[in-house]
């Protein structure tokens, strides 16, 4: 009875989202743009879809046809990377579980490996988006998914996912994290934007301005 009442719930919320994309209407999260510079919104936006389940991990699910759940990277992830050029992914019919590191994503010389936003078979794979990764960074919650999982476990998984207003403030809550670990990691501020250490969103490319350890420490601390 709660499941069913959890998937009415879900599928309600994808209605909105509908409503919500036909009238082009978002959360966004706007940063400072530095002195000197115009306000560029592809850099400086980060899009919060309503319907979008987001893990804790920086992955989201969406319910599909009512039995099926879309996944993909949120934003956050794609513009601190500055864009994705290579996908890695499970192979169709692999479980995966929520929480499991099973998705890989790079930019450059860097490389992210992202976890599971929730349980099930893999039914299939975005090949467009492996083959032509920059449509993950164009639009990650539409063009950019990445796969489709018959879920497992939905009521529980739900449970620990942000979605709506709940997702605003968790997000704004990761920005600012994300700002302090760049104040520590980061010998010279500056080289990681300055936009950021100003309260707004993560500058394109900053995690390149990084070395490996930090890149890894941020991956264990935003991304498990």
């Amino acid at each position: 009875m709660v499941a069913l009442f959890v998937i009415l719930f879900v599928v309600l919320l994808l209605g909105i989202d509908l409503f919500i994309q036909a009238r082009s209407k978002q959360y966004p999260i706007m940063a400072a743009a530095p002195a000197g510079q115009a306000y560029t919104p592809d850099r400086e936006t980060l899009r919060i879809p309503k319907s979008v389940f987001f893990h804790p991990g920086h992955t989201w699910a969406r319910l599909q046809d009512g039995d099926s759940l879309e996944v993909g990277i949120d934003d956050f992830v794609q513009k601190a990377l500055g864009g994705i050029d290579r996908v890695l992914l499970p192979n169709v019919g692999e479980f995966v579980r929520q929480g499991d590191a099973v998705i890989t994503v790079g930019h450059h010389d860097k490389q992210l490996t992202l976890v599971a936003p929730a349980s099930g078979y893999v039914r299939s794979v975005n090949r467009d988006a492996v083959e032509n990764p920059g449509m993950v960074s164009e639009n990650p919650y539409r063009d950019g998914w990445l796969m489709m999982i018959e879920p497992a476990e939905l009521a529980s998984n739900l449970s620990v996912l942000h979605v709506a207003e709940n997702a605003v403030s968790w997000i704004k809550e990761e920005v600012k994290r994300f700002r302090e670990f760049l104040n520590a990691s980061a010998a010279e501020p500056a080289l990681v934007g300055e936009a950021m250490f100003d309260g707004g969103a993560p500058m394109a490319g900053v995690l390149e301005q990084l070395d490996d350890k930090h890149v890894l420490d941020f991956e264990q601390q935003f991304l498990r």
